[in-house]
């Protein structure tokens, strides 16, 4: 690693003139006896940071082995996974927002329908004045409110066939 320099120079790390001196054939720099230990130290303090960064990365290749989820591209189509469902929920949270009010409004309508369709069926059975034909629109009645609550205010959900979800795919 070091060789004896025979010509007087500087040490490179205390710059103090010295007539032994030793030059480093990776850096090509000359040191004193008592700073090439030193720059020596310096060199295993970055050997042991790349067995270090080494060792992260053969673990982290050991978890992509086991667990697909650690690779980064499965990363991607994850997080792509998640925020479409969010916009999907959001979305679906707008629409349910939008059709509230109308939705109760048209129930409180049905229940006053409901209230007098009952006080009139209340009537008819307390008279005991009724016949076919009577009970043929009784039944007509009720069927036309409950197909009322079934399908509310003409309203109805429409889907659109363009993607507001960017589609992904695996290309190479």
């Amino acid at each position: 690693m070091a060789t004896s320099a025979t010509t007087s120079k500087q040490c490179f790390i205390c710059k103090k003139e010295k007539s032994n001196l030793y030059s480093c054939e990776g850096c090509s720099e000359k040191f004193c006896s008592q700073d090439l230990p030193k720059h020596h130290q310096e060199h295993v303090l970055d050997l042991e940071k790349i067995v270090t960064d080494c060792d992260t990365f053969q673990q982290n290749i050991s978890e992509q082995e086991k667990d697909p989820n650690h690779r980064s591209l499965i990363k991607q189509v994850n997080e792509w996974e998640r925020n479409s469902i969010m916009e999907i929920k959001q979305t679906a949270e707008n629409c349910r927002q939008r059709l509230i009010k109308p939705t109760d409004d048209n129930i409180a309508e049905i229940k006053k329908k409901l209230n007098q369709f009952i006080s009139d069926l209340r009537k008819i059975r307390d008279d005991d004045d009724f016949n076919e034909i009577h009970l043929n629109k009784l039944r007509v009645l009720l069927e036309e409110l409950k197909k009322e609550v079934e399908q509310p205010l003409n309203v109805s959900i429409l889907e659109e066939r363009t993607s507001f979800i960017n589609k992904i795919l695996i290309s190479g």
